[in-house]
């Protein structure tokens, strides 16, 4: 009888946690070649967005056709998010750009872009909630 309490009591507990994981499912689309890597970061936070390195779960994807690639984002609990793409061309590590342009293609959730700099958190932020998949496609451009 102790046994069966205290496996009711863990899965009263267990559950809520397994419920409260998100998925976001990201479909990129404009993949014009297949050089390099696509980066893929999921930021929680207007303070670490969109700088790579700082997002809370990042990928580094090789591209094996050009237009399209999709990419599942696991384990989030609830709250906002934001995802910046950018394909790595080069293999360098970093988004080159020229007078300030970016010189490869780059994206963000809600196909938003900024003006003279990435768009802000709280334009490309999307919520994760009770464990609900959300499906986004990001355009590089």
């Amino acid at each position: 009888m102790k046994n069966l309490f205290l496996a009711i009591i863990v899965l009263v507990f267990a559950i809520p946690i397994f419920a409260q994981s998100g998925i976001v499912e990201v479909t990129i689309t404009g993949i014009e070649n297949t050089d390099g890597t696509i980066k893929i970061g999921i930021y929680d936070s207007k303070s670490s967005f969109p700088t790579s390195g700082k997002e809370i779960q990042g990928a580094k994807v090789k591209p094996t056709k050009t237009g399209s690639l999709n990419y599942t984002f696991e384990n989030l609990p609830d709250g906002d998010y934001a995802i910046a793409v950018w394909h790595d061309e080069n293999g360098n590590k970093k988004l080159d750009k020229k007078f300030g342009i970016p010189k490869e293609n780059y994206g963000f959730s809600k196909n938003i872009f900024g003006f003279f700099g990435p768009p802000d958190f709280e334009d490309v932020s999307f919520k994760v909630v009770n464990g609900i998949v959300i499906k986004l496609t990001i355009n590089l451009e």
